[in-house]
């Protein structure tokens, strides 16, 4: 009897501490002060707790948009995009675009021109690395830069981010997780993060476009740790949500998270993917992040707010100042302006050493 009663005494001692393990965050590239709280929250989690987490350059380094957006231009994967001259979701095709002489419209022509002519040699069985060295395509991936850039600029991001997974457009969802795929597969990993000059020949079209997408243990330790507790783990990203999808519920290479956890930007649906936001959807960006928690995630938690909120940019500030009852704000830094609504929530918690509402976690990037 004695016997019995020490093996289940051992027993439960080592699962006391297999759960402590679980539930701690290594200390890896964590500022003290940041895995401090964070296993603090993890540690006092009340019953039905959850956490909401931006995706780009939150959840993982970089942007996973802006790895598929050059994946597709590198590799000249386009589908639907084409017929209408690369300009979906433009609001005014016929406006002339700042700082140049020529309209949307007349821009979008060039570079249709230009992609069924690099088309053309790819089908005839020229060579990527080949084709990457014309001018042609230095100026069709330059001119796609600027019109990204001009476009955020005199429109803002609303935009961009129906113009940028647009260019999925044509492709069906299973087409598009392959190519979302492919791409993931080819920018993966902490050695191919970087900035690159893409500049046109003549000079006039181009600037510096981020490479590489990484998923930091760190961050992956994180997630875990937080389900091992039983506080559920969700995802609210501007992104697409088929995007994001792919790699955040992959249990290798992402998250492993659960489908139905992941809420991003929406399309309507159809046979092909087309460019048009889903009227009837709590659009998950800036302010509409704070309405996609309470329409999908709140209501599975007592109609209460998240105890964490994790993100990194303006379109976080929102959902980082939107629920009274958070215990906690997590900022990745990567480097905004101070003067920016995030960098002034940055500098909150600075000032308050990490102790206070805000964390303040360098970017796992360095």
């Amino acid at each position: 009897m004695k016997k019995s009663l020490f093996v289940l005494l051992l027993c439960l001692v080592f699962a006391c501490r297999h759960d402590s393990r679980e539930t701690t965050l290594q200390a890896g590239k964590w500022s003290p002060l940041v895995r401090q709280a964070l296993n603090e929250l993890i540690a006092g989690a009340d019953k039905d707790s959850y956490a909401v987490f931006d995706f780009d350059q939150t959840s993982i380094v970089h942007d996973i948009s802006q790895a598929l957006w050059v994946y597709q231009i590198e590799n000249l994967r386009f589908a639907g995009a084409p017929e209408n001259l690369f300009l979906d979701g433009m609001p005014d095709k016929n406006v002339t675009m700042p700082g140049t002489d020529i309209t949307y419209a007349q821009m979008g022509a060039v570079l249709t021109d230009e992609f069924y002519a690099l088309k053309a040699m790819k089908d005839g069985g020229e060579s990527l690395s080949s084709i990457r060295n014309t001018d042609l395509y230095l100026d069709f991936r330059a001119r796609m830069y600027s019109l990204m850039l001009i476009m955020d600029e005199q429109y803002g991001s609303w935009v961009t981010y129906l113009w940028q997974p647009g260019l999925l457009a044509g492709f069906t969802n299973g087409e598009a997780m392959t190519v979302i795929k492919d791409a993931i597969a080819e920018h993966l990993g902490l050695e191919k993060l970087a900035v690159e000059h893409w500049a046109s020949p003549d000079g006039q079209w181009g600037g510096e476009v981020q490479r590489g997408i990484w998923v930091s243990p760190e961050m992956k330790d994180l997630y875990k740790c937080l389900r091992a507790s039983g506080i559920d783990v969700y995802i609210c990203s501007a992104s697409l949500e088929l995007i994001v999808e792919v790699l955040a519920c992959d249990p290798v290479l992402g998250f492993g998270m659960p489908a139905d956890k992941v809420f991003g930007l929406r399309f309507v649906a159809g046979e092909t993917i087309v460019p048009e936001f889903d009227p009837g959807y709590h659009q998950p960006n800036r302010e509409g992040k704070v309405d996609c928690i309470n329409a999908y995630m709140a209501t599975e938690h007592g109609n209460h707010g998240p105890s964490l909120v994790a993100g990194d940019s303006n379109g976080d500030v929102a959902m980082l100042t939107g629920f009274a009852d958070m215990k906690k704000g997590l900022i990745i830094d990567v480097g905004r302006s101070a003067s920016s609504a995030i960098g002034q929530l940055a500098t909150q918690a600075k000032d308050d050493g990490n102790s206070g509402r805000y964390l303040l976690q360098p970017s796992f990037e360095k």
